[in-house]
């Protein structure tokens, strides 16, 4: 396991690829998007200690939808 800085915005994983890793949310939070065509739409939120990759790393399934980190929001 290592750890892995993804900037705000950069994807993931993209969708109906197979990624090869699994990703724990360490800090702010992860948007799970489906993209059809050029719309996007967000579908959920992942926070602080959730887990997204793992079926598609394990079962070497393609992923239905992207995953990107949301940018900080200041107050």
């Amino acid at each position: 396991m290592k750890a892995e800085y993804i900037p705000p915005r950069e994807d993931v994983i993209l969708q109906n690829e197979v990624p090869d890793d699994v990703y724990i949310t360490v800090s702010r939070e992860v948007e799970i998007i489906d993209c059809e065509g050029e719309k996007e739409h967000v579908v959920g939120t992942l926070q602080s200690a959730d887990m997204f990759g793992e079926v598609g790393a394990l079962c070497c399934r393609p992923q239905s939808l992207c995953s990107e980190p949301r940018p900080f929001h200041m107050c």
